[in-house]
């Protein structure tokens, strides 16, 4: 199961060995990245290089970090299905969307491929505590795999978080705690307490933790083998701290460095409007390293409320290096693309997962997608994680008497 690897410095190309425990590098503490030996991956295997005997997130074990040590801490995350979204496409005169449905993980958002991952290389190391901030799915991610390790959990979340995720957090155990600080005071926070109290930081951030996007970049090997060994023309990708988009194209990369594909997907990278600090850098050409910080940030998709984007200048320059872009979305437009997605394909998805389909409409709409071109929009999180947030797309619904002849006017 083992695979070789190393992990290199992704400011100075600083290299350290796979049995090593550090999460950031030692020398001038800037974020890891494991690297493998593609070459050899390239010779051996004629497709996206896996593990016969493993399924979902796991099958790709030949492109995961693993030590003849590492155990999978497993809830049978990834292998989620590829929906063809006829119905939608239409509705834009697109002949050819798709959508990746991660919400069908195990704790119900994409964050599970990062936090088994993660959190198997966690035990691996020993840890006997790990801490995260979150917005609620990645701590209830890390929370329940930590819960299969046997390992406590710290969770610092935002003040805001909906009942059913604080719920979730609870559930598996976690010791939660709320606060009103903005997004990268309570990441400086967490990463102190971490430091300082022996934890293993799993805040969902490569300059954190260099696991988690190598659980992240399977999605994008199970698109391309779902479509045929293929990838789509676009690709759009909800940002949130920018660890999802630039662990999307991580997967890109590694495909091209097997020769697996000739070109990349035009990566669009989704904001709501009230919380846009990649777009703004997009929209401003400025260069990755000076991505702002949003003062007094807000948007009905909490999962992607992050004032500070902590892998974002990863995210910008992956959008810009593909050739794709960068866009706001209003909350109507995103309460109105849930409604579509669930009234037209079934999709019951959380806010934040809506901003895909929201932006698609946009981008149609000013003739940057064409009819003939393909398009996957990631749905990164089910609707239950933020209930309220469906209800206010649709209404409560009206409260009725029991006369089957009165009911006949309400009858279309």
């Amino acid at each position: 199961m083992a695979a070789s690897f190393i992990l290199r410095c992704m400011n100075r190309g600083c290299e350290f060995g796979s049995d090593s425990s550090i999460l950031v590098c030692e020398n001038c503490g800037g974020p890891l990245e494991a690297v493998y030996d593609y070459e050899k991956l390239r010779s051996r295997y004629t497709g996206v290089p896996s593990d016969a005997g493993s399924a979902g997130v796991w099958k790709y074990a030949p492109l995961l970090p693993l030590n003849a040590a590492t155990e999978a801490v497993t809830l049978g995350e990834g292998g989620t299905p590829l929906v063809k979204a006829g119905r939608l496409g239409a509705s834009l005169g697109l002949r050819n969307v798709l959508v990746k449905d991660d919400s069908r993980n195990p704790t119900l958002s994409f964050k599970d491929r990062k936090s088994s991952v993660a959190i198997s290389k966690a035990k691996e190391f020993g840890a006997k505590r790990v801490a995260n901030m979150t917005a609620g799915n990645a701590g209830s991610s890390v929370a329940a795999y930590a819960a299969r390790a046997g390992i406590e959990s710290y969770i610092f979340t935002i003040a805001g978080i909906s009942d059913s995720k604080l719920a979730k957090l609870l559930s598996y155990g976690a010791h939660v705690f709320r606060t009103t600080a903005p997004t990268k005071e309570l990441m400086t926070f967490v990463d102190s307490v971490s430091r300082t109290y022996s934890m293993t930081n799993m805040t969902a951030a490569s300059r954190y933790n260099p696991y988690g996007k190598e659980g992240a970049k399977t999605v994008v090997f199970e698109v391309y083998e779902q479509m045929g060994g293929r990838l789509p023309d676009w690709a759009f990708v909800p940002i949130g701290g920018g660890g999802n988009l630039a662990g999307f194209f991580k997967g890109l990369k590694e495909l091209r460095l097997l020769g697996l594909i000739e070109r990349y997907p035009k990566l669009v990278g989704v904001q709501g409007e009230g919380c846009a600090p990649v777009v703004e850098a997009f929209e401003k050409g400025l260069p990755p390293e000076e991505i702002p910080v949003v003062q007094d940030a807000h948007t009905i998709a909490h999962s992607i409320l992050d004032s500070w984007t902590p892998d974002g200048d990863q995210a910008l320059s992956a959008i810009r290096e593909t050739g794709g872009s960068a866009l706001g979305v209003t909350d109507d437009e995103i309460l109105e693309a849930m409604r579509e997605m669930s009234s037209k394909e079934g999709l019951f998805v959380e806010p934040a997962s809506a901003t895909s389909f929201a932006a698609l409409k946009k981008m149609t709409a000013e003739g940057k997608v064409s009819a003939d071109e393909s398009v996957l929009l990631l749905a990164t999180g089910f609707g239950s994680n933020q209930p309220e947030a469906a209800i206010q797309a649709w209404g409560n619904p009206p409260t009725i008497e029991l006369d089957v002849k009165a009911f006949g006017q309400m009858v279309r």
